[in-house]
């Protein structure tokens, strides 16, 4: 079934809303439903809104509290993050949201000598969209596409060509199992990263279409004791152009802490992880997740925010590791399946299903 929109712009003054019709169809009422944090915003003069839809099933999980974090998917939130991985990764996820809207996601780190070079992508797709006049007569059918593709580099600083392959000791523990840690002494003072990600975003809406080139920078240090200090600075540079309309993309800073703190023998492992976000369209909030990694074999996370914009302030998932299933032969020396629950409100819930493997 088709998802149903009227034939309206919408122009906000102040608080107040004033809809009037025009005789060519134009976007839809829906997607304010996808944009959550648009129903509830009296500022419409930003652009690329859907970059803000929590994406990968991991971070969906601890409602993004990601900045500080090592894995493929800090490509979203630190392009620095990357750096430190001593391995190579794959992270997807297939998101769900209201009927006939459907995003999927990829994103991928290649370990080097010379720094790590990530790549990312993900499409939002509305499906079939029946479009009205100003009478209420259809007039057939659109469809929109939000998408965005970049490329990364991120280098991490000292450089140990005998830990590839294998865990750092520094880091906060990752759950794989089948990748072990440095077996010779490798210093135990810090770790530091720099990285960056060039991004582009494409969106459709009906006839109309637009691009924009957005840069994003961060950089992580590694304390003693396994404390992580993330910062980055997202969407700089770049506008939104339609229907004769200019909007700039708002950019976002992120400030990240984690700490993981283990149980005896490693049966349980604790992963603590605060931001602080200044969305330049929404203000400032907190993200705040929490990982308990069982045996290094099954994941619970819960997530709180105190973004206003979203519906629901908590977020949940739950990870599966598979790597005792994998052949001694296998190329794959990790993976993982991950699920993220996510509640809009009166739009009921978002499910979202993605996998993360290393070699």
């Amino acid at each position: 079934m088709p998802l149903v929109c009227y034939s309206k712009d919408f122009i906000m003054d102040n608080e107040r809303i004033f809809i009037f019709f025009k005789k060519i169809p134009l976007f839809c009422i829906v997607f304010f439903a996808v944009y959550s944090n648009k129903l509830y915003s009296t500022d419409f003069s930003y652009g690329g809104n859907f970059l803000k839809i929590p994406v990968p099933a991991l971070t969906s999980g601890l409602s993004e509290a990601y900045t500080s974090m090592i894995s493929a998917d800090s490509i979203l939130y630190n392009p620095a993050g990357i750096g430190l991985l001593t391995y190579s990764s794959v992270s997807t996820t297939y998101n769900r949201y209201i009927e006939g809207i459907n995003q999927g996601y990829i994103s991928g780190v290649i370990n080097t000598p010379y720094g790590n070079f990530g790549v990312v992508y993900s499409a939002l797709k509305s499906g079939d969209i029946v479009s009205y006049d100003e009478n209420e007569n259809i007039t057939g059918k659109t469809s929109t596409s939000h998408s965005f593709y970049g490329i990364a580099y991120a280098k991490g600083f000292p450089y140990f060509d005998y830990a590839k392959d294998r865990i750092d000791p520094m880091l906060i523990t990752p759950s794989w199992t089948r990748m072990k840690p440095v077996r010779v002494y490798i210093p135990k003072v810090y770790r530091f990263s720099f990285g960056f990600l060039v991004k582009r975003i494409e969106e459709k809406l009906d006839t109309e279409s637009s691009s924009s080139l957005l840069f994003d920078g961060g950089a992580l240090l590694i304390l003693p004791g396994h404390f992580q200090l993330g910062a980055s600075a997202q969407n700089i540079g770049g506008s939104q152009k339609f229907y004769q309309e200019k909007n700039d993309i708002p950019r976002v800073y992120r400030f990240g802490v984690s700490k993981d703190v283990a149980t005896e023998n490693n049966v349980m492992n604790f992963i603590f992880s605060l931001d602080y976000v200044n969305d330049q369209s929404e203000g400032s909030y907190i993200n705040f997740g929490l990982e308990d990694d069982i045996a290094k074999t099954f994941q619970v996370r819960f997530g709180y925010t105190t973004r206003e914009s979203e519906m629901s302030s908590m977020t949940a998932g739950i990870g599966m590791n598979f790597d005792k299933l994998l052949s001694k032969d296998s190329f794959l020396k990790g993976l993982r399946m991950d699920y993220a629950f996510m509640s809009y409100g009166i739009f009921g819930a978002t499910h979202r299903i993605g996998f993360q493997m290393v070699w």
